[in-house]
């Protein structure tokens, strides 16, 4: 199978870094976020910030040749990447820094900055970024929950929340929604909480597990998945075990998509049938991708730090592999 990078794109952006992130803004464009590989032994050596960082657009309906830019970043830690649909100005890819302001720099399609903060000097520590409704979400740990409601302006949803100090047993690690008056948010150690659109309330969870993803999926249930790979379904607020995992890491990344749930990981890809987590197979073969993954606009991306592949429903495509 073609690759969709040519070899002279791949060698100047590609070569020598690795995938860290990727976010689907629609059907023509997609973001990564690429860091450079560094032995263990010099990584060690130095704060994550330290580590050279590349936001990477790539237009799908372009050539060869001409379907990827990238821009360098310095001073990102521990970056995670999203987009915003809103048009102000206009839709455009954004990354994070999970350090004491929030740093967010928007990027691509013509965008380039200016620099964001979430919230100076609050350490909104975003885990993830995610584009709910058109508008762009942080989440990240001791329950932070932001909105970016215009261009440099994020507003803190906390209503509910009780007045406690944080702690790692509090979420969040991922936010996903049906409407902006039924949302949710999951991380810490069992921690799920529902959003109304006016206040958040605790929801009772049956394990006090690791938790690493929520989705509200299109068959109207809402999947959780935690420690060890495991899997709740709920309808509101009952949940059911589904599937107990025997992994020793999280999930990266859940999603709905063309009516299955899709499980991404740092080592295996996973579709939910119903009643078990299968392989993703097409034309008889397994796919061989695994990392993080997202999806919009009829469009599912996954990305391993040296491979990304797309998947429109139908067919496969290679859209970046080593020359």
């Amino acid at each position: 199978m073609k690759t969709f990078v040519d070899k002279e794109d791949w060698l100047e952006i590609f070569s020598g870094y690795q995938i860290v992130a990727v976010a689907v803004q629609d059907s023509t464009t997609v973001h990564f976020c690429a860091r450079q590989k560094i032995p263990p032994n010099e990584a060690s050596l130095l704060f994550d910030s330290q580590i050279p960082t590349r936001v990477i657009t790539l237009l799908t309906k372009n050539p060869p040749g001409s379907n990827c830019g990238y821009e360098e970043l310095h001073g990102m830690t521990l970056p995670v990447v999203g987009v915003s649909r809103v048009p102000f100005p206009q839709p455009s890819g954004m990354v994070s820094s999970r350090n004491a302001d929030g740093d967010i720099w928007p990027h691509g399609r013509g965008i380039s900055g200016p620099l964001e903060f979430i919230k100076p000097g609050s350490y909104p520590s975003p885990r993830r970024l995610k584009c709910l409704n058109g508008f762009t979400y942080s989440v990240g740990v001791a329950r932070s929950v932001y909105k970016r409601i215009e261009v440099s302006k994020w507003i803190k949803i906390q209503e509910g929340f009780p007045n406690v100090e944080g702690t790692t047993k509090h979420g969040f690690i991922d936010i996903d929604a049906f409407s902006d008056t039924d949302m949710y948010a999951v991380g810490g150690h069992g921690d799920v909480w529902h959003f109304d659109g006016l206040k958040w309330s605790q929801l009772d969870f049956p394990s006090n597990v690791q938790l690493g993803t929520v989705t509200c999926a299109g068959d109207g249930n809402i999947y959780i998945s935690g420690e060890g790979g495991s899997l709740w379904v709920s309808q509101k607020s009952t949940w059911k075990s589904i599937y107990l995992g025997g992994s020793s890491i999280l999930w990266n990344d859940a999603l709905w998509f063309r009516d299955k749930l899709w499980l991404a990981s740092d080592y295996q890809l996973r579709c939910w049938n119903g009643k078990e987590l299968e392989s993703v197979v097409h034309d008889g073969k397994s796919v061989p991708i695994y990392g993080h993954m997202d999806a919009y606009d009829g469009l599912l991306v996954v990305a391993s730090p040296d491979y990304a592949m797309s998947f429109d429903g139908e067919t496969w495509r290679n859209l970046v592999g080593p020359y």
